[in-house]
């Protein structure tokens, strides 16, 4: 009988040590992850980048003065690089030059227009974040000329020559 009680304290010490370690193992905690439907993702981002356009170009010019442009790099080429590395399947980033609603939107005998002004912006800007690092298929670049102008702004008004970024399926 003896050895039925000894074998029998063995079993369940052996079955509780197998409880304490198994209880107590350092498993890894496995936490589900929600995936954020593109939509949503798209919209989140697109409410990022409204709030970092390049602004300040000259009339009819698409040129950034540099210091302008070294100090809108440092804060907001960042939040572009990360926003690309994060696009979902089927999206690029637009970069849209746009232009104030003065001069002819296609050109006319030796006035470049507004589309292209406001592409040359787009591409500057492409171009001077191509430099900074940012490289990538899914970055494009458009020029929309006047025919999106900023609500509430006057259309001559210098704040609507600017490029702003906008999350958009891709073509």
């Amino acid at each position: 009988m003896k050895t039925n009680r000894f074998s029998y304290g063995v079993f369940v010490m052996v079955l509780g040590a197998a409880f304490f370690m198994m209880s107590c193992g350092s498993a890894p905690e496995v936490k589900e992850q929600t995936a954020v439907p593109a939509a949503s993702l798209v919209d989140m981002q697109n409410e990022q980048l409204a709030k970092i356009p390049v602004t300040g170009f000259d009339y009819k010019s698409s040129t950034m003065p540099p210091q302008k442009w070294d100090r809108w790099a440092k804060a907001a080429a960042p939040v572009v690089r990360d926003i690309i590395n994060k696009l979902p399947e089927g999206y690029v980033l637009q970069v849209t030059g746009h232009t104030d609603a003065r001069g002819p939107e296609n050109a006319i005998g030796n006035k470049p227009g507004n589309i292209k002004i406001s592409a040359d912006r787009a591409k500057a800007v492409f171009n001077s974040l191509r430099k900074e690092g940012i490289t990538s298929p899914n970055m494009i670049y458009k020029g929309v000329g006047s025919s999106d102008l900023l609500p509430g702004v006057d259309p001559n008004d210098p704040q609507q020559r600017r490029v702003s970024f906008k999350v958009v399926p891709k073509a």
